[in-house]
This record gives C-alpha cells, sequence and structure tokens, in this order.
C-alpha cells in the first residue's frame, strides 16, 4: 500500500510540476482538467456519477481492464481539483486497507471487471 501512497503522490507532483505549480497551490491556484487535457491526459465523467475523472497519457484500459488505475479527480466543471481515485481491479483485491479520506476499505464499483476505489479527497 505504501508504494500506492508514493505512486499517487508522485502522479500529482508530476502533473502539478508540469505546469510550474506548487504541489500546495494545486487545488487554490487553478490545476484544471483543461490544462491536463493539453498535455493528453483523458478526463471524462463517468456514468451516473458528477466527477471529472482524469488519468493520464499511457494507462490506457486494457482488454480485461488495467490490473490498477489512478485518477485526478475534480467538479463536474473541471476547474476545481478534488483529490485522487485509485482503483484495483477486483480480481486483484485482497481486502487492503485504504489509507484515505476517511480511512476504511476500499468501495466496490461495479464497472467492467469490477474495481475497488480508494478516494484521497481535500476535505476543507
Amino acid at each position: 500500500m505504501r508504494a500506492f501512497v508514493a505512486r499517487s503522490g508522485l502522479m500529482l507532483a508530476l502533473a502539478v510540476g508540469a505546469f510550474g505549480i506548487a504541489a500546495a497551490a494545486a487545488t487554490a491556484d487553478g490545476l484544471t482538467a483543461a490544462q491536463l487535457q493539453a498535455q493528453g491526459w483523458a478526463c471524462r465523467i463517468p456514468a451516473g456519477e458528477n466527477l471529472l475523472n482524469c488519468r493520464s497519457p499511457g494507462s490506457e484500459p486494457l482488454p480485461a481492464g488495467p490490473t490498477e488505475v489512478n485518477f485526478l479527480v475534480f467538479d463536474a466543471s473541471g476547474t476545481a481539483f478534488l483529490g485522487t481515485e485509485h482503483l484495483i481491479r477486483a480480481d486483484l483485491y485482497a481486502g487492503q486497507p485504504r489509507q484515505g479520506t476517511p480511512s476504511g476499505t476500499y468501495q466496490f464499483i461495479p464497472v467492467g471487471p469490477g474495481y475497488y476505489a480508494c478516494y484521497h479527497f481535500n476535505v476543507p
């Protein structure tokens, strides 16, 4: 799980660093989905949701579904960065505890092959 936290932090740092914005300023100073899309990120609002999920270039789904996927999550307008989401394909999930807000276990999402999601959102 520590590897995920490190990867998640690295992913956010790389995304923020690509725009010359300090990591602490990502939520306040305007990292947007449009900026990510201009850099080749894929952003969409999943069916039945109201949050915009962006994934980095090169993280396209595999035919059976990717084993793990990380997203930067924004409000529906794509202007307010909310945090990160980490998905683990259901057949690979082994009850790992999540280290996010709030603490607990991953939440099952019945999409494609099925995934367990862990959210790391900024809570004001």
